[in-house]
């Protein structure tokens, strides 16, 4: 019996099927996308038969996809152009001789139709961008070369192509939400890099509407003051004189102001929505790391984030000119207590807010007894309570953090589905040393790269062995490669949780840090979303870091010339499904 299903998100298509068991004499599937007006187009394909050659413009129809899972990221392409926006996929068995391939004699697959869009519910929406730099299309953009500098200097042009496509609806997201004010109201904003010129320069559209709360980044050319430096001392310069409200919030080191939310509120002055994620204004913010904002026109999530914005101004002016008065009593006490909004979505869902620093004092040298914050409590509850999944991306949340709740989530469930990608190689190997039930070494210059379990990588470029015919790819442009602090839970159960924000998802976070951190629970559609992205940006490492870790052998992704050869990795010979991420895409079958 066939079987396909399709999620997306606002930027990427993922089609998982089944027939039920291996095929004989399968080479692969021919795959279509059939768009609103039932237009089909088979999907490019990379991989190729031993002894022929890669070449530009081939498609599954020529060189199949030897898998039960493939993404379609060229979707976006004809979104953008005003093209359908609604797909469907048609999945094609092929049999016979590499050149010589046809349909099998039996009934093809359609899947469900998806939409590209960030809208989720009517007052929700989820926008992820396309930050991935390592990539061949980069490479082939920069001819083969690569560099950080030049990239930098493209993705901060507002009319670059190539910044464009990689921030995909991510600067629309942030401008539309300013341009709210346009009509009346305020903004009330607390941000951590703004050093984005079309970002900046938006923010002074808005004249005497915009509340700023600005803080101090780590810069290394920044001028150093009782050990507190500004990487945003231009654009603080600018909106000093444009702003309504300017509040400095310049904390000292070893401690960040690292949110990035903005509430609008109305003319009269009610709330009404907010934006919040891992989304820094800048231009590497939007385009060379991977990154999530939401958007919620819910009126009391938006007045939960009002009334923390007041108590960090409060909390600013009350330590005058003593960073190391920042974060006081008072703010921690009120931090450490959430709130549960029932979002007006009309299926039940909720978001629990939480907001950082939120333990009495500050976080000290001793770690031996160390309190469990009260945000990461909860999260670590949940982890530990997951049944199908938990899926993750972070970029350094330190210890103890996610990494470590998810290896014990593992330990105790050898059937949880995880997978999970970092920044921080040393972070992806806390996982690893969780299963193992060791303590990590400590690090010395020189000393070998850490293991990792392939289960949860650090993000991995292509360098050295590569491919006939790929180019040499670029991991970063800068500190973060995975910047997202997400995870996605059981998201294809009535119980389904995504978890997001600006917070680290760690202990530091939750002792030293101005942070935000949202869980939606019961939000089956953004849960779905969420994980179409999760899965996205670890698939899209997780043969990078094979390749790196394991190899040439790994790079060479010829495809196999007999079916059981590939077959086998998705089906045993009884039809039970061997392939842990084919069983979690099909798992959605019962809420597709």
């Amino acid at each position: 019996m066939q079987n396909a299903l399709a999620f997306a998100d606002n930027d990427v298509i993922v089609i998982a099927w089944s027939y039920g068991r291996k095929l004989p004499s399968c080479m692969g599937f021919a795959i279509y996308r059939i768009d609103a007006e039932g237009k089909e187009t088979a999907l490019p394909s990379m991989a190729v038969f031993p002894g022929t050659q890669r070449k530009p413009g081939q498609t599954t129809e020529q060189f199949p996809i030897q898998k039960f899972y493939w993404k379609d990221p060229y979707a976006r392409l004809i979104a953008e152009d005003g093209g359908s926006r609604t797909f469907r996929y048609k999945i094609v068995p092929l049999e016979g001789k590499p050149g010589q391939l046809k349909p099998m004699r039996i009934a093809f697959a359609i899947s469900n139709a998806v939409e590209l869009t960030p809208q989720i519910a009517p007052g929700l929406r989820a926008y992820f961008n396309r930050g991935l730099i390592s990539t061949q299309r980069i490479s082939r953009a920069m001819d083969g070369h690569p560099e950080k500098a030049a990239l930098l200097k493209a993705v901060a042009e507002p009319d670059n192509a190539l910044r464009k496509s990689l921030a995909g609806d991510m600067i629309a997201a942030l401008l539309d939400f300013v341009a709210r004010a346009d009509g009346g109201g305020t903004l009330h904003a607390a941000l951590y890099e703004l050093g984005d010129e079309q970002l900046i320069s938006a923010l002074e559209g808005a004249g005497k509407k915009l509340r700023l709360i600005l803080s101090n980044p780590r810069a290394s050319d920044a001028q150093s003051s009782g050990g507190v430096t500004d990487g945003n001392q231009d654009a603080r310069q600018r909106l000093h004189a444009t702003a309504g409200v300017m509040i400095d919030r310049m904390v000292t080191s070893n401690h960040i102001a690292h949110n990035k939310f903005m509430v609008y509120v109305d003319a009269k002055g009610k709330p009404q929505a907010v934006l919040f994620g891992s989304t820094n204004w800048t231009s590497t913010g939007l385009c060379t790391q991977t990154n999530n904002t939401i958007v919620s026109d819910d009126a009391a999530l938006a007045k939960r984030y009002l009334d923390y914005w007041n108590r960090l101004a409060k909390d600013t002016m009350d330590a005058g000119d003593t960073p190391k008065a920042l974060q006081g009593a008072a703010l921690r006490a009120w931090d450490g207590k959430s709130k549960v909004v029932k979002l007006a979505d009309g299926a039940g869902a909720t978001a629990t807010s939480w907001f950082s620093p939120n333990t009495p004092k500050q976080r000290g040298r001793s770690r031996v007894d160390e309190p469990f914050p009260p945000d990461m409590e909860e999260v670590a509850a949940l982890i530990a309570g997951a049944r199908q999944a938990v899926l993750f991306l972070a970029f350094y949340p330190g210890t103890p953090s996610v990494v470590n709740w998810v290896g014990q989530a593992q330990k105790a469930n050898k059937d949880l589905f995880v997978r999970g990608c970092v920044t921080n190689p040393s972070a992806a190997a806390g996982f690893l040393y969780e299963l193992q039930g060791v303590e990590p070494p400590k690090r010395q210059k020189g000393s070998p790269p850490e293991k990792q379990d392939p289960r949860v990588i650090s993000a991995k470029a292509l360098t050295g062995a590569v491919p006939a015919g790929w180019e040499k790819e670029i991991l970063s442009a800068g500190f973060a490669v995975t910047h997202d602090k997400i995870i996605v839970i059981d998201p294809f159960s009535d119980d389904c949780v995504v978890i997001t924000g600006s917070h680290n998802l760690g202990y530091k976070a939750s002792y030293n840090n101005d942070e935000n951190l949202v869980i939606f629970k019961g939000q089956h559609a953004l849960a779905q979303a969420y994980a179409t992205h999760v899965l996205d940006i670890y698939d899209h490492f997780s043969w990078r870091w094979l390749v790196q870790t394991q190899g040439q052998r790994k790079a060479d992704a010829m495809l196999a010339l007999k079916p059981d050869d590939w077959q086998g990795k998705y089906f045993d010979d009884k039809g039970n499904i061997t392939s842990a991420q084919l069983k979690f895409w099909l798992g959605a079958a019962p809420a597709a």
